[in-house]
């Protein structure tokens, strides 16, 4: 590709090279060839074109130099805003989200009109990936994807649908559809080798991995998935530094006290400022301030945490903060965090957090009725991915409001009985009491099943079922299934 525009531009006259970067400046970037791109505009007949230098900016960008895309995008935006290269270097460039949000609805216009001299299907796949980035509306935005890599089928452009694909998938997954994402994670064509453009991204597949595992309390998946993308060195911003903010709440969620160190050291590189509509400061205060709670600094917690409650525009960490100021008992805060959660658009698995928040919140005051309603409502929300995270608190609270949903009966015993499995797990790890099988008998009692049911939920014949109940009232030294369930706690 970078060598017939080399030739064509080559071929042309003076006043036509413009017109050939112009209609290939878009591709150019995607496909990886930002160093050439950018030569080619030094030498242009005429370097200081506004075109010129915004198509620059957007290589300076690309390439890690954020101070000259600024000042080079400075000198270009010499040309009107609904200009067909201005709106799309905003695009690329924009930090701030108002900023980025203009560009977007400028750049809808642009596509309306778009000539024989503009990347139609390049275009439309940067209309996507900033709406994603905005998450004013995903399934809008899951939509600009989908006929971004249809129109890039067209016309053969194989890294733009690549591309198309990769953030059609990070889509879902912050939609909370997993079960698709993961579809076409694993249809995903192979980048031919390391790009300009995945390293301005930065790992998306793995991170997008990662964070579906994590709500799904895969932990140790999501560690090993999170890993292989954080790098100490990464730019702090994009798909690295989202990795780093899900794998240091996984490490939170399995207790991982001897990386708690090193977390922090990551969380410190992410970056304090948005960048492409993403409020990266906001995300990496809930974090930092999970992890000092998780070390036991509740007051340095409380001193990172309150600064994200004045700040609009980031549902996600907002929900994560709700939960934990419930978890720090300042529950007049976890209710201001989640009315902010309403601010943007909330996907299913931060909806899942805020219900069990809300329950939580509702138990705690004495709100019963209230608290099993939300409950259930967060069970219904849960329980077309498998979203499990937000159930898994090592919190009694939570902990019994389970046990008594279960006990009331519920439309979705099946997943209950999943979570209360997990968590009878998580706290047989964290004993070293029980074996796997005696914590799923015990996961068990703590719901409405009889030994039968048991049995037969377990797969496993009727007297070895009595056997392990034996064996787990001796270990925990009680002699009954209710001060079975009350001695393990569930922690």
């Amino acid at each position: 590709m970078i060598e017939a525009v080399r030739e064509e531009l080559a071929s042309s006259a003076p006043e036509h090279a413009r017109t050939v970067l112009r209609r290939n400046w878009l591709r150019l970037i995607l496909e990886s060839h930002t160093s050439e791109l950018e030569q080619l505009c030094l030498a242009h007949p005429d370097p200081h074109d506004p075109h010129i230098l915004l198509i620059r900016a957007c290589c300076r960008d690309l390439l890690g130099d954020s101070h000259g895309a600024a000042f080079l995008r400075g000198q270009g935006l010499r040309v009107a805003d609904d200009d067909f290269v201005a709106c799309f270097t905003e695009l690329l460039l924009a930090a701030d989200t108002p900023s980025k949000a203009a560009a977007a609805d400028r750049a809808r216009v642009a596509l309306t009109e778009c000539g024989p001299d503009d990347d139609y299907p390049s275009a439309l796949f940067l209309l996507g990936w900033t709406e994603v980035r905005l998450r004013r509306d995903l399934a809008d935005a899951i939509g600009l994807l989908r006929s971004a890599a249809a129109e890039a089928r067209l016309h053969e452009r194989t890294e733009t649908f690549r591309l198309a694909q990769s953030n059609l998938a990070f889509a879902l997954t912050h939609a909370g559809l997993f079960t698709e994402a993961e579809q076409i994670l694993d249809t995903l064509p192979a980048s031919p080798s390391s790009s300009d453009w995945d390293a301005f991204e930065g790992g998306l597949p793995q991170a997008n991995r990662g964070c579906i595992a994590y709500w799904r309390g895969d932990y140790e998946e999501a560690i090993a998935q999170l890993d292989s993308v954080v790098a100490d060195s990464g730019p702090g911003h994009n798909f690295e530094a989202l990795a780093r903010l899900y794998l240091v709440l996984s490490l939170i969620a399995v207790g991982r006290e001897d990386r708690y160190y090193h977390a922090a050291v990551l969380l410190q590189g992410v970056s304090r400022t948005d960048k492409h509509g993403v409020p990266w400061d906001t995300l990496r205060r809930v974090v930092s301030a999970s992890l000092a709670h998780a070390e036991g600094r509740d007051e340095h917690a409380r001193s990172l945490a309150a600064p994200a409650l004045t700040r609009t525009g980031a549902a996600v960490a907002h929900a994560v903060l709700a939960e934990l100021y419930r978890s720090l008992d300042e529950p007049a805060l976890a209710a201001q965090a989640l009315r902010l959660t309403a601010s943007g658009a909330l996907p299913r698995y931060a909806r899942v957090s805020t219900l069990v928040t809300s329950a939580a919140l509702r138990s705690a005051a004495g709100q019963g009725a209230e608290a099993h309603e939300h409950l259930d409502r967060a069970l219904e929300a849960a329980t077309p991915e498998r979203i499990l995270t937000p159930f898994l608190a090592e919190d009694p609270l939570i902990g019994d409001l389970l046990s008594a949903h279960a006990h009331r009966g519920s439309r979705h015993d099946d997943l209950l009985r999943v979570i209360l499995e997990r968590r009878g797990q998580n706290a047989r790890r964290a004993s070293g009491i029980l074996t796997r099988r005696e914590a799923e008998v015990l996961a068990c009692l703590r719901t409405t099943m009889t030994a039968e049911e048991i049995a037969t939920h377990l797969g496993v014949a009727y007297p070895t079922v009595k056997t392990h109940i034996r064996s787990v009232y001796r270990k925990l030294g009680v002699t009954s299934r209710r001060e079975a369930v009350q001695s393990a706690g569930f922690r």
